[in-house]
């Protein structure tokens, strides 16, 4: 399989160090950017609302969203397909990862399929934050059922979900989407040597979010065992292919800058090898590493190889190892 071509999207709203210490909760900048390392999130919500509301009540901010997870999914898909210089025409499937749907009937990958104006098969492969392990991975095991181009998509606006007068997680999550198109048969862009996914659902309460509630999660937890766990990946795909940390780049799960720099000291990553977009763009759950690669992409040349290590809800973990061609 092949990634010919990526996309991502994010709002043009930004919530900034200094918004979050004004809304007067305790979360000062300095413990941001010590603790977090993030600097800037990106909202669908007006700044407005959540000064006012601290968003206490999310059903009221779904009444006010100013892009839907549908609206992001289109401009990355449309980027994406820009990109591998394919008309909307071309997909034969499109599969959907998204952790805050509008609706859950139809799915998410549906009502992006009507915004494209597709009659194509379309649906939804949940897996949250490990979405670009998971759906490549499923998508290499299907093998001659595969079209000759696959649309897979993650989007969310997790500032909808967040508690703003309580907690960090305001300081971390963000919305957005990426898209990346997959072809059985077009050899170009990334080459899709390894795709692996994995998960431990009896571990699964560590991360929640109820519809139309609040998002919450076992911070302590889900950071020790994402570090832990994106290093033994990072450490075995090594091992499986030999790859050289100074000439592969890497690309995290993009939940947290400090977090990354931990994985990037235990396994000897330069920084210069270090592709990441958390730093301004906040954890965008399933988008974060996609759209990372996505930023990337005018940058890639041939035979750059690439590992991408991803984990969180579910909890899930996967790794991909591309080639550029």
């Amino acid at each position: 399989m092949h990634i010919v071509g990526m996309g991502h999207a994010h709002p043009p709203t930004e919530i900034d160090n200094s918004f979050l210490e004004s809304l007067d909760i305790g979360l000062e900048a300095g413990w941001i950017i010590d603790r977090i390392g993030i600097t800037h999130r990106r909202t669908v919500l007006p700044l407005d609302y959540l000064r006012a509301t601290h968003n206490r009540d999310p059903r009221q901010a779904f009444e006010l969203l100013q892009q839907t997870p549908t609206d992001l999914a289109l401009e990355a898909s449309q980027m994406a397909l820009q990109r591998a210089g394919l008309e909307p025409a071309q997909i034969g499937t499109i599969i959907a990862n998204c952790c805050t749907p509008l609706q859950t009937v139809p799915a998410e990958a549906q009502r992006l399929g009507h915004a494209l104006g597709l009659k194509v098969r379309a649906f939804d492969v949940f897996g949250a934050c490990p979405a670009f392990a998971l759906h490549l991975s499923l998508l290499g095991a299907m093998g001659d059922a595969l079209p000759e181009y696959t649309l897979c998509v993650s989007t969310a606006t997790f500032t909808a979900a967040i508690d703003y007068s309580q907690g960090s997680d305001g300081a971390i999550l963000s919305d957005g989407a990426a898209a990346w198109i997959v072809s059985s048969s077009d050899a170009r862009g990334l080459r899709v040597r390894e795709a692996c996914y994995d998960s431990d659902p009896t571990r699964s309460p560590a991360i929640t979010l109820a519809r139309f509630g609040h998002f919450h999660q076992d911070g302590r937890a889900v950071r020790s065992f994402s570090v832990r766990k994106t290093v033994r990946q990072l450490k075995d795909l090594q091992a499986r292919h030999g790859l050289d940390w100074n000439q592969c780049h890497f690309v995290g799960h993009q939940a947290n800058e400090v977090m990354l720099q931990s994985v990037c000291n235990h396994c000897k990553i330069p920084d210069s090898n270090h592709w990441r977009n958390v730093k301004t763009f906040g954890n965008q759950a399933g988008a974060g590493a996609p759209a990372t690669l996505s930023m990337q992409w005018s940058h890639l040349s041939t035979g750059d190889q690439v590992a991408v290590a991803v984990v969180g809800a579910g909890l899930g973990w996967g790794t991909v190892l591309l080639e550029a061609i």
